[in-house]
């Protein structure tokens, strides 16, 4: 099993520097404090002996340490305010760079409704835990070593008395710390589930009211949002105990220490300003004490969140190698030879898979669902890697190719075209970010959508609403042809690019298509063979292997053997 790295711990460690600074401005800001105590408990007892009090020999001072404090709180304040934003900031960043190098079977086979509350909800609590949770722990930890050093040296057995309850307060802490760690994972979890079903209804809106699906989505909500509340109300129960404990332990030591102070006074063993000086700085101490173990509880929830996060770190990035440059020795586009692929170990795709693709040459794979068709073309773009066998682009194992370099080379129009929710030129320019105006236009004249696109009420700034939802399947389809002639790219992918329009729309992308195949090495899926009769070689796709291949003619001849793929033409 792969060792996690723990990228928010290095990030923290990063900007350690920062976390420092402010833990020396909070230890002098206590200091100043205990101080500023001493002062005054010694004043006290010097006017309680009958000494004259000269306010000049002690209140510069005292306005000093006053004046040292602000100062101090402002500065530790700024330190963790800059430590919680570079961390997160960075964190933040790394995260999402890491979505764009991550497996793509990770992100096909996570719900994308957990992935986005780990970047939002989980990301939050994150950064709450640097922006309050730890600089607390630690700022708690300073004031109890300092508050008790100075209680200690006012009388021992007054420390003693405040740390033998300690144990007790950490043991506690840590039952409830265990608790609200389940409860949250569990509140996560439930919370995806929640999300999952929102982004269904709006995804597929058009589903769930043309079949009447709306009770069955409210249900399912309902239910989902019951189990939620049930969990909050575990955890809320689970928080207010440990608030209800957190008070009754703070109250304990003040309670006995005060009592027993006045019992050392009493006795002559602590004086009246030291007893001042221990009252003023027991609320310090006990807050401190009781506050660091019960910041942990508190915190529990951001370690969930933060695991959760790195749960995605963790995952393997897209093997790669550093090529980016074509073989110039060879006419071989592509080769794969003896590929076995499945996407689960129980099932295999693709069973010793070999095609040859040379320069120039209009091929076309076809047969029936499940064959193994779009998952060759999964692995032509190297979205995933065969299990075994030899894949070659351009002369190079596709392992020896930046894979940035390689994608470069191929266009992908496929069946299922995604649009982003911006303009239709926004959209088309994704083809190639440094084309024109000109250029964009022009590859829309070549895909036969120009004339449509004028009719927009804005043009080419029109927006196309989520997913496109604004234009037609085929007016699609042509905006991702012209990205694909505006990319440019020498191997063009085609996957069931006439599927599902009627046939005006389908003359209209042939057309597009033959403009966007001249000159190009073209591989076109498809599944009846009446659709791509021009193709030099036709290749029948069954089981995950190649089972014949030829011109549409020779394939006619011997329709009887495929008689399938006839009767849908």
């Amino acid at each position: 099993m792969k060792k996690r790295k723990y990228y928010f711990l290095r990030y923290m460690m990063r900007y350690g520097y920062l976390l420092l600074g402010g833990t020396v401005c909070a230890c002098l800001l206590h200091l100043a404090i205990v101080r500023g105590n001493s002062v005054i408990s010694s004043v006290i007892d010097d006017m309680l002996g009958g000494q004259e009090i000269i306010l000049a020999e002690f209140l510069p001072e005292f306005i000093m340490l006053m004046l040292a404090g602000f100062v101090l709180a402002f500065i530790k304040q700024l330190f963790f305010g800059v430590y919680s934003v570079k961390v997160s900031g960075a964190y933040r960043k790394r995260v999402v760079e890491k979505l764009y190098r991550v497996e793509y079977a990770y992100l096909k086979n996570e719900n994308s409704a957990t992935v986005i509350n780990k970047l939002n909800a989980d990301m939050a609590e994150a950064e709450g835990l640097l922006s309050y949770g730890f600089p607390q722990i630690i700022m708690d930890a300073a004031a109890l070593v300092i508050y008790s050093v100075y209680v200690g040296s006012l009388n021992i057995s007054l420390l003693l008395l405040i740390l033998v309850m300690y144990p007790l307060v950490f043991w506690i802490a840590g039952k409830l710390v265990k608790k609200i760690s389940a409860l949250t994972g569990t509140y996560r979890a439930k919370s995806d589930v929640m999300t999952g079903i929102a982004q269904d209804v709006l995804s597929g809106i058009l589903v769930l009211r043309s079949f009447g699906l709306e009770g069955h989505f409210q249900e399912r909500m309902h239910r989902a949002a019951e189990d939620l509340v049930d969990n909050e109300e575990k955890r809320t129960r689970v928080s207010n105990t440990a608030m209800l404990v957190r008070k009754m332990i703070q109250w304990m030591p003040n309670i006995i220490c005060a009592v027993y102070s006045v019992v050392l006074v009493g006795r002559g063993a602590l004086s009246i300003g030291g007893l001042l000086a221990f009252v003023v700085t027991l609320g310090r101490l006990v807050e401190a004490f009781v506050g660091m173990p019960f910041n942990f509880v508190e915190t529990a929830a951001s370690i969930v969140s933060i695991r959760r996060i790195e749960e995605i770190l963790s995952m393997p990035d897209e093997a790669q190698g550093m090529q980016t440059e074509r073989k110039n020795d060879t006419d071989v586009i592509i080769s794969l030879q003896d590929i076995h692929f499945g996407y689960t170990q129980e099932k295999q795709i693709l069973n010793g898979f070999h095609l040859c693709v040379r320069a120039g040459e209009n091929i076309a794979l076809v047969g029936e669902s499940g064959g193994g068709k779009s998952t060759v073309f999964n692995l032509l773009c190297a979205f995933y890697r065969a299990q075994s066998g030899s894949y070659k682009l351009y002369g190079r194992e596709i392992g020896e190719w930046d894979l940035q370099a390689a994608r470069e080379c191929l266009a992908l129009v496929s069946q299922n075209v995604f649009l982003f929710p911006t303009t239709v030129e926004e959209n088309i320019a994704y083809g190639n970010r440094n084309a024109s105006h000109e250029d964009i236009v022009e590859a829309c004249r070549q895909a036969q959508i120009h004339d449509f696109i004028m009719t927009l009420p804005q043009g080419y700034q029109t927006l196309v609403g989520e997913r496109g939802a604004m234009l037609s399947g085929g007016q699609k389809q042509r905006i991702s042809i012209a990205r694909a002639i505006l990319k440019d790219a020498p191997v063009l992918l085609l996957d069931e690019p006439t599927s599902a329009v009627d046939v005006e729309t389908e003359e209209l992308i042939q057309t597009a298509l033959h403009n966007v195949m001249e000159g190009r090495t073209c591989i076109t899926i498809a599944h009846r063979l009446s659709t791509v009769q021009n193709a030099d070689c036709i290749y029948v796709v069954s089981d995950g292997k190649i089972v014949e291949h030829g011109t549409h003619a020779v394939l006619l001849a011997a329709h009887g053997v495929y008689a399938k793929l006839y009767e849908r033409s």
